[in-house]
């Protein structure tokens, strides 16, 4: 729960993180400069220009600094399972802006690096405490399971890094959501982690959205990012005590959870659906995604097109807990979030066939 002390110490945890993050960024974009580490345009490309990355590199030492001095809080010594894990992605993410991973290698990466953390005690999912009737579950159930979320939040988050601010923008929206729900159940440890990437997203998006100091995080900070938020989530599903402090009932932590990071998921579902629905590989290059319709259609710049994705994700969030607080039942409460979803993908399907038919009569 909220004390003087732990505000006073999340205030100053995240100016550090804010003012680390501003001083190591330009640092970063420094030396890719020197070494010429460009990433370069190409034809689904939103830069028209070569354009520094590497950016990732900055989080992954802010967050290892973070561990340190937030490791007084961890009770439970889950930052030991969680370093070696995304120290692995970091090194993945690296590699992969330098010299470019086979999909087949960076998943068994992923693999391996949750495995770190779903082998801690902390992290096995024993109950979902009554969503949609399921309670207790087998070690041989929740460790898959775990497994397959975690996997499936890392992929979205690295996938939605397509134009500038987007991924650092509703991380940072998540993360927030994480870092009160962590406070609220006395969590101090995994909420500072939060408020720590916060601070270091914020710091980021100063650059990344700037016209003269752009720099992108690359698949270095869009895999420890996919990887935190990853770890976050199986975390709070894992929750065993303290759920009865949150403001609504325990059955409905899924749902809410699931809402912290709904846009990312929602896409990379979507997208892999039509492409496997077009015959091609889920992992093929396109301009399906959320924010690349809503560019083509509308033209709009990518800090709006940012700002509103991040503001829609923030409205979800609102209205679902709106909804849970009223004491509507779960059923409404999923058929309202299904509603969203069917009414989103008809008209990104809208928005994207106007946009590929304005092409052809152009041509």
């Amino acid at each position: 729960m909220f004390t003087e002390n732990i505000v006073f110490y999340s205030i100053v945890l995240l100016l550090c993180c804010f003012l680390a993050s501003i001083y190591l960024v330009p640092k970063v974009k420094r030396i890719v400069y020197s070494k010429r580490l460009m990433d370069e345009p190409n034809s689904r490309s939103s830069h028209s220009q070569s354009t520094p990355s590497l950016g990732g590199i900055a989080f992954f030492i802010i967050f290892v600094f973070g561990l340190y001095f937030n490791d007084q809080f961890d009770e439970f010594g889950v930052a030991m399972s969680i370093l070696p894990g995304i120290t692995l992605m970091f090194f993945l993410g690296l590699k992969d802006d330098l010299v470019s991973l086979s999909p087949r290698v960076k998943f068994g990466g992923q693999i391996l690096a949750c495995l770190f953390v779903l082998f801690h005690y902390k992290f096995e999912i024993e109950s979902f405490h009554g969503f949609f009737g399921i309670y207790n579950m087998s070690i041989w159930v929740s460790i898959p399971l775990a497994l397959i979320i975690m996997l499936t939040i890392i992929n979205a988050y690295n996938l939605v890094d397509g134009i500038d601010g987007l991924a650092a923008s509703i991380s940072t929206v998540a993360l927030m959501c994480f870092a009160i729900c962590f406070f609220w159940i006395g969590r101090n440890f995994l909420a500072l982690t939060a408020v720590a990437m916060i601070g270091t997203l914020l710091g980021f998006l100063f650059f990344n959205l700037s016209e003269k100091r752009k720099i992108f995080m690359g698949d270095t900070g869009s895999l420890v990012i996919g990887f935190l938020l990853a770890v976050l989530s199986i975390r709070l599903l894992a929750l065993d005590d303290g759920l009865n402090r949150l403001p609504f009932e325990a059955r409905f932590v899924p749902l809410m959870m699931g809402t912290f990071i709904v846009i990312p998921l929602f896409d990379v579902l979507r997208v892999f659906a039509i492409r496997i629905l077009n015959g091609k590989s889920p992992f093929s290059p396109d301009r399906n995604h959320i924010h690349h319709i809503i560019i083509d259609r509308f033209k709009w710049s990518h800090r709006r097109t940012s700002f509103v994705i991040s503001c829609f994700s923030f409205f979800i969030i609102m209205s679902t807990l709106a909804l849970i607080l009223l004491k509507f039942e779960l059923i409404t409460v999923v058929l309202f979030l299904s509603l969203i979803v069917v009414m989103l993908t008809i008209l990104l399907n809208a928005w994207r066939s106007i946009t590929i038919t304005n092409l052809e009569l152009k041509q």
